[in-house]
């Protein structure tokens, strides 16, 4: 019997990084690749060559006029893995172009898919198969190792909620510009105004500087939305110098980073100001996500609460109003019988009144088509007692003015429970509520 034909060892195969742009060559080196990943852009690639070094780098070329970015891709992966050969996969009619970035550093080069076997034939034999380039200065080299370890820990912050984003954020800035002191501001849209949000340092974070002139620094770089390194001695700063990094992207300013220590940095100013702009990208992502998860709670015609959010939301009120001794009434809107709104109404017409009329500390869901129910906390110490028997109609007054479905006469009826006397859940309450606006009018709170 004839043995299968052995199969290559992935295992043992060289760890191979790729970034490649073009979706069909990334599909058909995802399949011919024994062993390696591939990426669709740069920055994915030099944080996952940050995590595990790679015995060669295959960079997509694509030579669209970006002469000098396709220099700075390729010197940017040599620093990042010194000595490992770094191939080019190129155009066709880009040859002349490639061999100038062989003489840059380049490996070889490669046309797919014609090139596609030579170029697993060169991936399995290793960097012996190419002369090493030459080794980058030292320097270099340990500037491109902080900063990739920033990149990564920057990378690791990337679901985390904005705030904490931004202030772990400016932490490992701080730490990987100066000697671990300094601060963030972040800009507070609701104040109009930079906050202080972070210290790096304990106590001592900025020592020797003058708090607000170092605000006023700050002020300035989110102004301008350019970097401002200080020289150490300067008045009302810290005695080293102080570097202030604008936190922003295309849109607008975020906040700014301090760095104290500027005489004596890690990085370069570019390398910091592009940590800046990775927070700044990270930062806005988190809001669009916080905002995106909002607007998945709620209901597309009225933006109140769906049903499953609204009781959760319920439900954590009860234990609010459990831990404070206090209750929390549940009302139920929905209109009453033989109330026939005009076609051209929205059903959620009540919906948007309701969303009109609700008072601070007020929550409203859509629990249905046309029904409604608002939370309110009653009985809580400090503020004007609500009586449960009283919340129906306090709702319902507030709708008066709300329009035309809501306070039409008898266009809308109304149930309330309350915590604790209907119940101890949020099940508990709706269905206590959802009996009496079966009950006739005079047997309803």
């Amino acid at each position: 019997m004839t043995p299968p034909a052995a199969q290559p060892d992935a295992a043992m195969a060289p760890y191979v990084l790729c970034v490649c742009r073009d979706p069909a060559s990334r599909t058909l080196l995802d399949r011919r690749l024994e062993a390696g990943q591939v990426y669709g852009s740069v920055v994915e690639a030099l944080l996952a060559g940050a995590r595990r070094s790679p015995e060669a780098v295959v960079i997509q070329f694509a030579f669209n006029g970006h002469t000098r970015r396709d220099e700075e891709t390729l010197a940017a992966f040599r620093r990042a893995h010194n000595g490992v050969p770094v191939y080019g996969l190129v155009p066709a009619e880009a040859e002349p172009a490639a061999r100038r970035l062989v003489g840059k550093g380049l490996a070889d080069y490669f046309i797919l898919p014609k090139d596609m076997r030579r170029l697993l034939s060169v991936l399995r034999r290793g960097p012996q198969a190419v002369a090493a380039a030459p080794a980058l200065p030292a320097p270099a080299v340990a500037g491109s190792d902080r900063l990739f370890e920033a990149t990564c820990r920057l990378a690791d912050l990337a679901l985390a909620q904005p705030l904490p984003l931004f202030s772990d954020g400016a932490r490992i800035i701080v730490e990987t510009c100066a000697a671990g002191r300094g601060c963030a501001f972040r800009w507070s849209e609701a104040e109009s105004h930079l906050e202080l949000t972070v210290a790096v340092g304990g106590d001592d974070a900025l020592g020797g500087g003058d708090p607000a002139t170092i605000r006023s620094a700050a002020v300035r770089c989110l102004q301008t939305g350019e970097s401002l390194a200080l020289r150490p001695g300067t008045p009302g700063l810290p005695p080293e110098g102080l570097l202030c990094l604008p936190v922003r992207d295309e849109q607008s300013g975020i906040g700014v980073v301090c760095a104290a220590g500027v005489g004596r940095p890690t990085i370069d100013h570019r390398q910091a100001e592009a940590l800046a702009g990775v927070l700044a990208r990270l930062y806005r992502a988190a809001n669009r996500r916080e905002e995106y998860a909002r607007l998945a709670l709620r209901d597309v015609e009225t933006g109140l609460l769906k049903a499953d959010p609204f009781l959760t939301y319920v439900e954590s009120r009860i234990a609010q109003a459990s831990d404070r001794q206090s209750e929390l009434a549940l009302i139920l809107l929905e209109p009453s019988p033989g109330s026939h709104p005009d076609a051209a109404e929205s059903p959620a017409r009540l919906g948007l009144a309701v969303k009109q009329a609700l008072a601070t500390g007020w929550e409203a869901g859509r629990l249905g088509t046309t029904r409604y129910a608002v939370a309110m906390p009653t009985g809580v110490s400090g503020s004007e007692r609500v009586a449960p028997s009283d919340a129906g109609e306090s709702v319902v007054r507030r709708l008066a003015g709300a329009g035309p479905l809501a306070g039409a006469s008898g266009s809308v009826r109304t149930a309330v429970a309350h915590f604790p006397g209907d119940g101890e859940t949020a099940h508990d309450l709706v269905a206590a509520a959802e009996r009496r606006l079966g009950q006739p009018t005079e047997g309803r709170d």
